[in-house]
Order: C-alpha cells, then structure tokens, then sequence
C-alpha cells in the first residue's frame, strides 16, 4: 500500500510538472524579430542638415537601410519596438494606429522610433513621395513578420563602455574671428544654399557655445545590451547607445547607415543567425568624436565605418560574456502619460490657453528590463537621471520615440547658450519638473503585476 501511496504521489507530480510545463508554452514569453530593406532605389532628399540644396547621389557601396522590429508576447500582452535607420519618423500615433490595425497590437504598446542617421531619408510626402509610401509599408510589414516568427526566448542583459561618442558643445576659450560660420553643417559662406563669393569674417566670444568637439566634456559612455537567445542559439540583440549619426555632415550627398548601421551590420557578422536592432538615447548633447564638416574633419565613409566597428566589438564583447536564461514568469507590462513641460517664454502668444510643450510618454517593463520613451532630442544628463531613477536593474532610454518635440537640454544648458537651447520648445524649469514625472511613471511600473 506504501509503494502504491508513493507511486500515486509520483503520477500526481509529473502530471503537475507536465501542466505547468503546458502553462509554461502557453503563456512564456515569445519574441519574434524582422529586417526589411528600405534604402532608395533613386535619389532622395536626406534628412538632419538644412545645409543640402539638392538631392542624394547614390548609396554607398555595401550600404542599405532597414526598419527592425522586435516584437514580445507573454500569452497575456503584446508589445513591439519598431525602429528605422532613417532620420525625421513624423506623425507617429498615425504609423502606430496602422500598424495596431494590421497586427493586433495596441497601438499604445508600439513603441515607434527612428536612429537620427543624417545620411538618410526623411518621410515626406512632397518630396520624398514614393519612398515615404514604400517606408509606410515596410513598417506594418516588418512587424506582421516579427509577429510570425515569435517563439520562446531566453534573455540577459549587461554593459559596456564607449568613447565613439564626444560632447558637443564646445565653449569658446578666447575671442576668434573666422569664415566659418556657428554651425558649418547647418549654414556655411563656403557650400549650400548660403554660399557665397563674397564671405564675411564671423566674430565669436569667449565663453560661447558652439556645435564642435569637446573631448573633456561629460557624456553617457554606456554601451547597453539585451542578448535574446532561441533554442538557446543567438537569436536578436537589443543595442543601447546615445550618439549622433552625424559623422557624415551637410556636404555628404551619399545614403549611409552610418556609424550604427555598421554596428549592427558587425555584431550580426560575428554570429550567424542574430538580428540586431539599434535603440537611441538620449544623444541630445552627444554627438561621434568625429563629425565631417566640423573641426576640420573630411567627410569619409571609411572614419564612420571604424567607428561602427570599434562600438560593434564592444557590443560582441558583452554580448558574449552574458548567459541568457528563460523568463517564464516575465509580465509585458506598459504605462503611458502625456507630461506636461513648461514651454519657452517665445512661444507662449501662440497659445495662452495651453502654455505647455506636451511629451507623450511610454514606460514598458519586462521582467528585470525596463525601457522609458522621450520624443525627441534628450540631453544626456537627463537620460542617465531617469536610469538611475528607474525601480528595475536594467533601465533604458529611448529618445526619438512616438513623436519629436525636438531638443530637451538639461536646466543650465540655457546659461551656456548655444544651438539645442535656442531651438527648443522647453523652458529652463522643465528639467526638474520632467525628473519627478518621469520618477514617478516609472515607480507605477515597480512590481510585477
């Protein structure tokens, strides 16, 4: 009777373990990723530089462009990061609200961004009509293929360093006159639309900030990578890494992918089967520590692509070191607030009724993962505030997401002056009024539900 007692206990047992296992593919959580090329077949009009006066001239050879999704299922939600190395995505809760349509995703749960690669594109329908219907496509159909590749994952995370970034806003140390104007990528007496034969000494004084190299000036060096492996095989890789893609400027007419297209171009050489996708920071201030048409610089595809391969083997060093494992009690989970920024003083006769910049806003937790959106151009000391404000281990930041608002410089950016201060939407107090913001969105996400 004992042995029968134990043998009845032990069915009972593998029949648990067997359900649970059951439970376990039913309600895992899946991911599923996707690539679909959508470099120009003709010539465009790049976006980033108001410098150019006509269109590209060619790609570069062995160059193309993508838009990436990653998609996540835990059985209960679904989420998808869906990014393009292209410059200038607009009209976002649009491309959203399609790609919700075609796939079944909330659109709320789409989390919608571009790289910033000045060496490409801008949807326009005026300008760039077929290509930008073509892109519009490639969105709902790189999803939909992301969606019906999911299958089970394991997952980790971990960090590296970087100095393919630099500072860029360099001070002025001493009075100087010059040809060259505040922002040569912008408006130069030399090239574009504002050449001329009859150039003007500009005088610039101490203490002022310019667009330029500034080597001791701080920036985020963290190299963020979430490793997604499938049958235990190299499966996607998520990229973190605030920087410009700009070490191509205004005089470059060529469609590149830039310093992060040969990023993710080499970490995908290094292990068959692994698709890469890229996840911009919080580059607001931050531009490669070589930029063509500033600081003397050339532009040179051979300087952008040593420097996508420096940042790449970093990339594969972490990736390497981590050890995925499976996340089956993981929860998709996803919040959403529209805050409310003080806007600048210039702007305010616009709209007395409304006199806020308003920032749609997505936190997504996964598990120990967390990502924070911002719509626009983050300076980077606010960025690495809201990772290490965030409640979970792994915090990411994703600027240039579900919508622009254009440059966020933190508060005493404004003293120094300079291009992103003068352009933006924000006032100086919207900085710590973002932090609690963001604090406190995050905080609503602080344990699994």
């Amino acid at each position: 009777m004992q042995f029968k007692l134990i043998h009845s206990a032990s069915i009972l047992l593998a029949l648990a373990a067997f359900l649970s296992a059951s439970l376990f593919a039913q309600t895992g959580l899946k991911a599923g990723y996707a690539k679909v090329d959508v470099t120009p077949a003709g010539p465009v009009w790049l976006g980033g530089y108001d410098l150019r006066n006509s269109p590209s001239d060619g790609v570069y050879a062995g160059e193309k462009l993508y838009v990436r999704a990653l998609a996540f299922d835990d059985g209960r939600a679904r989420m998808a990061f869906v990014e393009s190395d292209i410059i200038g995505t607009r009209e976002h809760d649009r491309l959203r609200k399609a790609i919700s349509a075609e796939t079944g995703i909330p659109a709320e749960n789409i989390l919608l961004g571009d790289v910033h690669n000045h060496s490409a594109p801008s949807p326009d329908t005026k300008r760039n009509a077929e290509w930008t219907r073509q892109f519009e496509i490639a969105l709902i159909a790189v999803v939909k293929e992301a969606q019906a590749g999911l299958r089970p994952v394991q997952i980790a995370a971990g960090e590296g360093r970087s100095r393919v970034g630099m500072n860029r806003r360099a001070i002025r140390a001493a009075d100087a006159d010059s040809y060259n104007t505040f922002d040569e990528n912008n408006t130069s007496q030399s090239f574009g639309k504002a050449k001329t034969d009859h150039p003007i000494l500009i005088h610039e004084f101490t203490g002022e900030a310019r667009l330029g190299a500034n080597p001791g000036g701080p920036i985020d060096e963290s190299v963020q990578v979430v490793r997604i492996d499938a049958d235990g095989r190299p499966f996607a890789v998520m990229i973190h890494y605030p920087c410009h893609g700009t070490s191509l400027g205004g005089r470059n007419g060529k469609i590149s992918g830039e310093w992060m297209g040969r990023m993710q171009s080499f970490v995908e050489s290094q292990f068959p089967g692994l698709g890469a996708i890229y996840l911009q920071g919080a580059a607001g201030d931050i531009n490669p520590r070589l930029v063509g048409g500033l600081d003397g610089n050339k532009d040179d595809i051979e300087a952008t692509r040593a420097l996508g391969d420096e940042i790449g083997r970093e990339v594969a060093r972490v990736y390497s070191s981590l050890t995925p494992s499976s996340q089956g009690n993981a929860r998709i989970q996803v919040t959403q607030k529209d805050v409310r920024l003080p806007r600048t003083y210039r702007e305010l006769a616009a709209n007395y009724a409304d006199p806020a910049t308003h920032v749609p806003t997505t936190v997504v937790r996964i598990g120990d993962l967390m990502w924070v959106t911002f719509p626009g151009e983050l300076f980077h000391a606010i960025g690495k505030f809201a990772k290490s404000a965030c409640p979970t281990p792994y915090a990411h930041v994703m600027g240039y997401t579900n919508g622009s608002i254009g440059y966020f410089p933190e508060q005493k950016s404004f003293a120094e002056g300079g291009y992103e201060p003068s352009i933006s939407h924000l006032a100086p107090s919207a900085e710590p009024i973002y932090r609690r913001e963001i604090s406190e969105l995050m905080k609503s996400l602080s344990r699994e539900r």
